[in-house]
């Protein structure tokens, strides 16, 4: 746990004043909490008692203090704070610069310069560190949020939490994009038809961001597009936290983009109960499930119906002899429970020669008989006989 943080300033003031920069240049940009924590860290300051911790930012703000840490690196990378660590990562300071002392050409996205990294990526810039004076930064006034190294036995940080920042494309990079790229320039278009309107500058943000930044393909962009406007969500921000979290899971392809679609909404459960599973479908069952669904068309319960003949069979559950009765009744026309009764009918009548009880009458006595009354057992085994399972 960080130790207690001590802020100091000027004078104490009833007012919070925030920056017409950081509104007009950081804010559209930014995530709802990062808005949060920079706007609660200058309302911190002006209070020169107020103590302050990640644990107390979370609890005030009704965020978890992994949303704190994120948001913090987040306004360090734009430079509208800076953050210091100790060797094991802890943080050790924090310093809030005065944004009405940048030189506005400096925030101008007509005059950034870009670099492209050895993996493809964007970056800005580094900035230079700020000029100092008796040890402290000058230039851009800055408040000091000190923080003690705290005790050695502190949990350290996790790994990989930290997400991928979205740079600020300008629309000079924008069209470098669709001059480089023809399938970029091809998918934005694609968008606009599906949303059936123009793109504007920040609404090109979120689809650069995902080709450019988190590797999408254009054809696994097309993909998430249409999911998430199929599911009425058409927001920048909501299909970015998609592309986001498919990308966490390393999801780089429409092919495991949909496996994970399925999976999540739970689509075949019914298959899951019926065969006792606890656990996720592998890709070769899948093929058996989108066959039974997409392309028969069954519903649940003609799908349960032959999972459960399924394990009276078999007393297993088999994905195997369930595509077989499936696959019998499609060929037979079945479309809903009732189907089946009447193809079991007639397949039980297509196995008998008469009445169960009817005496065959011969005048040679050695060929009278009883017809015979065949078991529920039997016929199962002359279902499998009839469909090929042994």
């Amino acid at each position: 746990m960080d130790s207690k943080i001590t802020l100091s300033y000027g004078s104490k003031s009833a007012s919070t004043i925030v920056s017409n920069n950081f509104i007009d240049k950081y804010m559209t940009d930014a995530r709802g909490s990062d808005v949060k924590v920079y706007i609660y860290l200058l309302r911190c300051v002006q209070n020169p008692s107020f103590p302050v911790s990640i644990e107390s930012i979370a609890e005030a703000l009704g965020e978890t203090e992994k949303e704190i840490r994120i948001a913090l690196k987040y306004w360090d990378e734009q430079h509208v704070l800076s953050v210091s660590t100790t060797r094991n990562g802890r943080i050790k300071d924090i310093t809030l610069h005065d944004l009405d002392e940048v030189d506005d050409t400096d925030l101008d996205d007509g005059c950034s310069i870009s670099i492209m990294s050895d993996t493809g990526r964007r970056r800005k810039p580094a900035e230079p560190a700020p000029a100092m004076l008796d040890g402290k930064p000058y230039g851009r006034r800055a408040t000091d949020i000190t923080i003690p190294v705290p005790a050695p036995e502190a949990v350290p940080e996790p790994e990989n939490v930290t997400p991928i920042i979205k740079p600020n494309y300008s629309s000079q990079m924008i069209q470098s994009f669709k001059t480089e790229y023809p399938e970029f320039d091809e998918l934005i278009d694609y968008i606009e038809n599906l949303l059936g309107t123009t793109l504007s500058q920040r609404s090109l943000q979120t689809p650069a961001f995902i080709f450019e930044e988190l590797g999408f393909p254009a054809d696994l962009i097309r993909f998430l597009y249409d999911y998430c406007v199929g599911k009425g969500k058409r927001t920048n921000s909501y299909i970015e936290k998609v592309a986001r979290e498919w990308h966490s899971k390393g999801i780089l392809t429409v092919d495991a983009a949909r496996f994970e679609i399925e999976e999540f909404n739970g689509r075949y459960n019914v298959v899951k109960t019926s065969f006792g599973l606890n656990r996720n479908f592998g890709e070769a069952e899948l093929v058996f499930l989108r066959r039974w669904y997409d392309e028969y068309g069954f519903t649940d319960e003609v799908v349960q119906d032959a999972c459960n003949r399924t394990l009276l069979a078999t007393s297993r559950p088999s994905f195997e002899y369930a595509d077989k009765i499936l696959t019998e009744w499609h060929r037979q026309g079945v479309r809903n429970l009732d189907d089946i009764q009447n193809v079991s009918s007639e397949f039980r009548a297509a196995n008998r020669t008469g009445n169960p009880q009817r005496t065959v009458k011969s005048t040679n006595p050695a060929l009278q008989y009883s017809q015979r009354t065949y078991t529920e057992a039997e016929i199962s085994a002359l279902e499998r006989k009839k469909l090929g399972i042994l």
